[in-house]
């Protein structure tokens, strides 16, 4: 059998209003679209500490918990993660018509980055969009990094994706992991059963942009611009899962790239969800699996139309087109296709 994207699910959505306001919860400001629902966190770094589909957890809940940005590498931060991306109060603005948040974080005194994050829900591709914009506040120097999201999913989950070659990065001695936590199945897609694995953790070559997670009938698909290998940060890859024992982490990370002072990387990641039918075929390995994940990540970049390069714009100056050459109507939409682009500081 061959399943696809739910049209009920596209329909519910899309029968909307199309600008889903967000309302503030106390600690969180949220919003609703369709089967969809989300919550973000200004005081923990503007992080998702909720995020449903039908009324069901697609990530765990919680402000420990939840969906989280980083700049990678890793080892140039080592750990703990530094506040500024992870604990401190990100400051909070909308778009005209309430449809957009923006939470604009704190410099980091060392790194001198400044991430900002803009969540929305877009009815057209029935996805759920956040663009992850670093900014190079310093004046003296260019910064190296890549953009990096990270998910906790729910043990037992399986996470598959498409392979572009067979790289793997092996965990060095004294990390406190294994030198690699082997795939479940590996044939042109990997597939990750989560089990009693302990704390480990993998790093392999993406395909298509997109990553794939299903806990019981709940399809869960992240889409990103794809990087090839030679643009990995160091000691990183653009898909990585973590297990812990407690919980799984599903990430994806953008690639390595020199910004300069006053330019900005901006990333763009979206969600779709759908619950698969009844009678579909849940084992590793299923055609029913790879249709339906292929089928939402074609949805959701349907209307994105993200450029597949990167774009510099000299600081001070206001680009008057996208990648593509098209007229914007105002400056700040090149950014929203979906894709990366570097534009100078505002």
């Amino acid at each position: 059998m061959k399943f696809v994207a739910s049209f009920g699910a596209v329909l519910a959505l899309s029968s909307s209003s199309i600008a889903a306001k967000w309302t503030n919860n106390g600690n969180y400001w949220s919003s609703t679209m369709g089967l969809y629902s989300v919550s973000v966190a200004p005081k923990n770094a503007g992080k998702v500490v909720s995020f449903q589909y039908k009324k069901l957890d697609v990530i765990r809940p919680g402000e420990a918990e939840g969906a989280y940005f980083w700049p990678a590498p890793q080892h140039a931060w080592n750990w703990p993660p530094p506040a500024s991306f992870t604990d401190s109060t990100y400051a909070v603005s909308f778009a005209i018509d309430s449809s957009e948040i923006t939470l604009k974080g704190p410099v980091n005194p060392t790194s001198k980055l400044r991430v900002t994050k803009k969540y929305r829900f877009d009815p057209l591709n029935n996805t759920f969009s956040s663009t992850y914009t670093t900014t190079n506040t310093a004046t003296d120097s260019v910064r190296h990094f890549g953009p990096w999201e990270i998910s906790r999913a729910f043990t037992g989950s399986l996470l598959f994706f498409p392979k572009a070659t067979n790289f793997k990065f092996v965990n060095p001695p004294g990390s406190g992991l294994q030198p690699d936590l082997p795939l479940t199945k590996d044939d042109s897609l990997g597939w990750f059963q989560d089990g009693t694995n302990g704390s480990s953790k993998f790093f392999r070559d993406g395909a298509e942009g997109w990553l794939a997670q299903i806990k019981d009938s709940l399809l869960f698909v992240k889409t990103y611009p794809d990087v090839d290998s030679a643009k990995f940060p160091p000691w990183e890859s653009d898909v990585e899962v973590y297990t812990s024992g407690q919980f799984i982490e599903n990430e994806i990370i953008g690639p390595w790239t020199a910004i300069k002072p006053g330019d900005s990387l901006v990333w763009t990641v979206q969600w779709t969800c759908q619950i698969m039918p009844k009678g579909f075929d849940p084992k590793i390995g299923s055609t029913d699996l790879k249709a339906a994940a292929r089928g939402l990540a074609k949805q959701a970049t349907t209307s994105s139309n993200r450029p597949l390069s990167r774009t510099f714009t000299p600081t001070g100056v206001r680009p008057l087109v996208d990648v593509r050459g098209r007229l914007l109507p105002k400056s700040n939409r090149v950014l929203q296709s979906g894709g990366l682009g570097v534009l100078p500081i505002r």
